[in-house]
């Protein structure tokens, strides 16, 4: 193989890699929002199911405060 066709085959795995990391979030979003509609149903969760959720919320939470904290940033 060539330079130039491993460079497309790298480019494309990328590609994908990047499109299955974009599903995958948007999974981890859905699974959360649902485990949420749990909670409020008043419905138990698992030990998994419920660190899950407190970690993806300090993950969400962290998020915000970064964009607001780059939002000040540019302000």
């Amino acid at each position: 193989m060539n330079k130039e066709q491993t460079e497309m085959l790298m480019k494309e795995k990328e590609d994908y890699n990047y499109r299955c990391l974009d599903s995958m979030m948007n999974s981890l979003f859905d699974l959360a929002n649902e485990l949420h509609d749990r909670l409020e149903e008043d419905e138990e969760l698992t030990d998994a199911e419920e660190r899950f959720v407190r970690n993806f919320d300090a993950y969400v939470g962290s998020c915000c405060e970064l964009s607001d904290m780059e939002e000040a940033n540019n302000d």
